[in-house]
């Protein structure tokens, strides 16, 4: 579709739904780009209703391993009440999966995994560790009642079949007073691996973004505010953080307290400088629907000049959607957007847990964006399933 005509269809939707309140999404077929669902598949279905909730999946495509044979692989994790993190392969881009092994925190006396991990694969050597060592960031709690909280990492050199505990980026209180949700992005130019994450310990604000950074893994910077709003009742939350091809960088957040949890979205040239940080920042929205709760953003060059940038969440924030929630991308880095079906559809209620937490994973070139969320599989629980998408001029 022309360019000019493409955001003509556009400006008239919006209209449309402001004039007559129906929902609108662009067709797949009608984008200015190939956006084309190329297979779904599961990677974990629970074996009945009374199993366990899996949430929070994350994914890694493997590129920097020095094996070439390696490079390729799949490697999905994902939070599994009472059971820790279950990790997943596959060896033929996402038609088939494997569990590998499980994840445990074997550095805090007393604590135990729990939620919220995070995959990440080293695209450079950092102090003692290798470029393509396996990175695994998550939320590790003390006690039945959770009293104590800590954001731990763990490394694997063996293709995740075991995993290290070996530090701990933050440590915080319990379920008021914690350390949730760590995101890592590394920095080429300065050679800094950053880890955003929300943060409830501060008595000023329910809850805020804050980051750390470091050259060795080992050692971390002093803690830096990045959301910190003025209402110390609002909770922006579940930060991820992705560079645009225009050098900046795309972060976004859930703004709990705010629109039904609207998403929020800053950019920035630095990943070490978010301005004024009381700034609530703008809502991702289009022809006139926001996204709400438990976002995550990924850009890729593949798509037209400005390349496409990708963000999905748990809920419609405002305006409705046949899948659950939509998808919303944007071809101008993220000046406007553009709603299309959830390729992994569910039925939204605001008290279950399905669609919870996606998570995002471009391919090294940018041509398959691999998208994990937690349908429905039963009344009561959900499986892990993933979305292989082609994206193309």
């Amino acid at each position: 579709m022309n360019g000019i005509v493409f955001y003509i269809v556009i400006a008239l939707l919006t209209v449309f739904r402001t004039l007559f309140g129906f929902d609108t999404n662009i067709a797949y077929d009608k984008l200015p780009i190939d956006f084309e669902v190329e297979s779904v598949s599961d990677i974990f279905v629970p074996a009945d209703e009374n199993a366990n909730v899996s949430e929070y999946p994350t994914i890694i495509k493997l590129c920097h391993q020095k094996n070439e044979a390696d490079n390729g692989k799949l490697f999905a994790a994902f939070e599994k009440w009472g059971d820790t993190y279950p990790v997943f392969e596959s060896t033929d881009d996402a038609k088939t999966w494997n569990y590998v092994s499980t994840v445990k925190d074997n550095l805090n006396t007393g604590y135990w995994n729990e939620w919220m991990p995070f995959l990440y694969e080293l695209p450079a050597d950092m102090g003692e560790f290798e470029k393509g060592t396996i990175i695994l960031a998550a939320t590790s709690i003390y006690g039945e009642g959770v009293t104590d909280s800590t954001i731990t990492l763990y490394s694997s050199t063996d293709l995740c079949r075991s995993f290290n505990a070996f530090c701990n980026v933050d440590k915080a209180g319990g379920i008021d007073w914690g350390v949730w949700e760590p995101y890592l992005i590394y920095e080429e130019e300065t050679g800094r691996l950053f880890c955003f994450y929300s943060d409830d310990s501060d008595p000023e604000h329910s809850q805020k973004l804050v980051y750390k950074y470091t050259t060795d893994l080992v050692n971390w910077s002093e803690k830096k505010e990045c959301v910190a709003c003025d209402d110390p009742n609002l909770r922006p939350g579940m930060v991820t953080v992705t560079k645009m091809g225009n050098g900046e960088y795309f972060m976004s957040y859930e703004m709990v307290g705010i629109g039904n949890n609207t998403v929020y979205y800053k950019t920035s040239t630095s990943l070490d400088d978010w301005g004024d940080v009381s700034d609530y920042g703008k809502p991702i929205s289009a022809t006139g629907k926001r996204l709400g709760s438990s976002p995550y953003a990924a850009w890729t060059p593949a798509g037209g000049k400005c390349g496409t940038l990708v963000v999905v969440g748990h809920h419609m924030a405002k305006g409705g959607s046949p899948t659950g929630s939509d998808v919303f991308l944007s071809f101008d880095y993220g000046k406007t957007f553009v709603p299309v079906d959830n390729p992994l559809p569910y039925s939204h209620d605001p008290y279950d847990r399905c669609g919870y937490s996606p998570a995002l994973f471009f391919s090294e070139d940018g041509s398959t964006l691999y998208y994990l969320n937690n349908p429905p599989c039963y009344a009561s629980t959900y499986k892990i399933s993933v979305a292989k998408i082609r994206i193309s001029e």
